[in-house]
């Protein structure tokens, strides 16, 4: 691949039956993109569990709502992007799940902060949240961690 991004879109509407769908395209993106399957495998659960709160917590189980999903790959990294419109994911009452006491919430957001690299979040938006996942391509990580999140909300 060059230095240029090739890049897909999907959009779909906030029924969780309509996750399969998303699941299909995703693999078939990253796949060729080059993605390994244990990297393509874990990205489809973060990406899922993204699109699983959107549906749950954005749009509170109401069908019909657009969650949008665009996939850049890079020489270095993928960028993966998850936006709804609903109601924003609000970064103060994020709380680290404990994973000793079996949480009943959390868990999703805390395995997506594990998987990508890099997480962001956009909620200064008139409605909705946009998450950007980076994943570095392996054996292209920046030399300084962290340096992708310059500027960016922390996710927690």
């Amino acid at each position: 691949m060059s230095g240029a991004a090739a890049s897909g879109s999907f959009t779909m509407s906030s029924e969780a039956e309509h996750l399969g769908r998303l699941r299909q395209w995703l693999r078939a993106e990253l796949e060729g993109l080059g993605v390994d399957r244990p990297t393509r495998s874990a990205l489809l659960v973060a990406v899922g569990e993204l699109c699983t709160n959107s549906i749950r917590h954005a749009y509170e189980g109401r069908g019909g709502q657009p969650i949008n999903v665009s996939v850049q790959g890079h020489e270095d990294r993928l960028v993966i992007e998850v936006e709804d419109f609903g109601r924003s994911f609000d970064t103060t009452r994020y709380v680290e799940p404990d994973l000793d006491a079996l949480p009943d919430h959390g868990v999703g957001l805390h395995l997506v902060r594990r998987i990508a690299d890099s997480v962001s979040i956009d909620v200064r938006r008139e409605r909705g949240t946009r998450w950007t996942l980076v994943k570095y391509r392996p054996g292209r990580a920046p030399a300084t961690p962290g340096s992708a999140d310059a500027g960016a909300a922390p996710a927690s």
